[in-house]
């Protein structure tokens, strides 16, 4: 499941230039076509591993999208050809170091042995025997424990991550007390916006916008998709966003349900 390739997205140059923000510097990186669509195959495979991990571990969403993130930032700094430890490796440390940061660690030994199974949930009788066994064990995690040592230091030890949902749930009581929209259609908008912005996670749009721009945009783009829902034509005004960023940050959301 996680090693089948990506099919080519039509608007894959979009991903190509990306601004990193890190210690206060930004970094342009613009990558090849070719590469760009590579790592966007690889982000989703690791995106999809760190969803599935965080949940056999019970972890919070909150604790997952840092985790996600955190490989986010990672590979924007240190592309994968250039790193000896697979990606599995680079995302299961970074859900370990995510766990200890959002304050919802787990033991590094469920960590190791949840993340292996995960990995390799298609042969899981296989896997199962492997992982318990110490010389298999003590080699992943040595692995996990290098990996997450490398990403401390690519990081910089900076790991302040905010996330938009806070400031989404924020915009959806002010527009719905602003537009009168009664109860039913404002959960509905709400729920349609959390699910873009949980979404939006297995793009690079946290390295490019704020947690703020994020929540706005995808409070714009289920306000557009629902039918039912009508507010006033200049409703964005009063968030101090440019529509024009809502409209590339819900065009790079739905690239991912056109291509995948």
């Amino acid at each position: 499941k996680y090693l089948e390739p990506i099919p080519q997205r039509k608007s894959a140059v979009s991903l190509a230039c990306l601004t990193v923000v890190t210690r206060k510097l930004r970094i342009y990186m613009v990558l090849p076509e070719n590469e760009v669509i590579l790592e966007a195959s690889s982000r989703w495979v690791y995106c999809e591993f760190l969803e599935d991990a965080g949940l056999e571990l019970k972890m919070p969403q909150l604790t997952i999208a840092t985790a996600i993130v955190f490989c986010h930032r990672f590979y924007a700094w240190q592309p994968r050809s250039k790193t000896r430890l697979d990606i599995f490796s680079i995302a299961t440390a970074s859900l370990f170091l995510a766990g200890k940061v959002e304050e919802t660690p787990k033991p590094l030994r469920e960590v190791v042995r949840i993340s292996y199974l995960v990995q390799f949930k298609n042969d899981h009788e296989r896997a199962a025997k492997e992982i318990f066994q110490k010389d298999c064990y003590l080699e992943r995690q040595d692995d996990i424990l290098e990996a997450e040592r490398i990403i401390l230091h690519t990081l910089g030890f900076e790991f302040n991550v905010e996330h938009p949902y806070r400031h989404l749930l924020n915009a959806v009581k002010r527009v719905t007390r602003a537009q009168t929209v009664n109860e039913s259609l404002s959960r509905g908008l709400a729920q349609v916006a959390w699910n873009f912005a949980n979404d939006s996670l297995r793009t690079t749009l946290s390295l490019q916008y704020t947690a703020y721009e994020i929540a706005v945009s995808v409070l714009y783009l289920a306000s557009k998709l629902m039918s039912t829902l009508k507010l006033s034509s200049n409703w964005l005004a009063d968030y101090e966003i440019k529509q024009g960023v809502c409209e590339k940050i819900s065009h790079q959301i739905m690239d991912l349900y056109e291509e995948y």
